[in-house]
């Protein structure tokens, strides 16, 4: 078992009910839609749903169309090329049981659906006294899943990358250097890979701001709940944020590959 990964998996345990405290304790985000279209969208009341929603069982048939959106969404996610290799024979993905209709509107707060995926380089050309590689990467549509403040104490602060069309926040670990070594020796044998974690934010303009907002306010990857991405349908997809995390050079390759267009036309309009 990956001592890295179990620790990344627990951290994300740990963090799982921090995005919504997060995205509703904070101060209500400016709006950037006109006072008339505030009218018409309650979405840009985001901070207040929870206490006014109606929650209901899914339907299957609006489950089965987020599993379809979710399978989408992993096909046109770029993945780790060789070495890596899958590390689990039967990945799980889940689709949440219920949604809800925010009370005195014809407003849904639409299913959740959530992805991961595991990869492992363990090449005969590593020698053998180094750790396996491994990469994750996961997918979360109508809302955020796990970790808010981020990877590790020995590394830099969350921060916004530029990337066109996508809202990106990234975070890398400081390598940690052999201090046995002396100079002449190989560089890749005197420092770890850094490791990064890097997680893009597909949403509409509104939403986007506040995702700027808190990260701006607290130096972390920002969370957000359904509550947030209100819907006219229960089935929609409103938010896809995904995220990789694995070395740093192997992230910012998966990265360059991201067809947010692609991505972006799957997003409700």
């Amino acid at each position: 078992m990956r001592y890295a990964a179990i620790a990344f998996a627990s951290c994300i345990s740990m963090l799982l009910t921090l995005p919504a405290t997060a995205a509703t304790t904070g101060s209500k985000p400016d709006s950037l839609r006109s006072q008339a279209n505030q009218k018409i969208n309650p979405q840009v009341t985001r901070n207040n749903v929870d206490s006014t929603t109606s929650w209901t069982d899914a339907m299957k048939e609006s489950q089965a169309q987020l599993k379809k959106l979710l399978t989408k969404v992993l096909m046109a996610t770029p993945k780790p090329e060789a070495p890596y290799a899958p590390a689990e024979e039967t990945p799980s993905d889940q689709v949440a049981a219920k949604a809800g209709m925010v009370k005195g509107t014809q407003r849904w707060v639409p299913i959740e659906a959530w992805a991961q995926r595991e990869y492992e380089a363990t090449g005969s050309e590593m020698d053998e006294d180094a750790v396996a590689k491994f990469l994750d990467i996961q997918i979360a549509l109508n809302g955020t899943r796990g970790l808010t403040s981020g990877i590790a104490t020995k590394s830099d602060k969350p921060h916004v990358v530029p990337m066109d069309g996508v809202v990106a926040v990234q975070q890398t670990s400081l390598p940690v250097v052999d201090s046995t070594k002396v100079q002449g020796d190989d560089p890749q044998h005197q420092a770890d890979e850094p490791m990064t974690l890097l997680r893009l934010y597909f949403v509409d303009p509104d939403l986007e701001a506040h995702v700027l907002k808190l990260q701006t306010e607290t130096s972390a990857f920002p969370g957000f709940g359904p509550t947030q991405v209100l819907a006219d349908h229960p089935d929609e997809l409103r938010s896809i944020v995904i995220s990789f995390y694995g070395p740093k050079r192997d992230v910012d390759a998966l990265a360059k590959r991201i067809d947010v267009s692609a991505l972006r036309r799957l997003l409700a309009g």
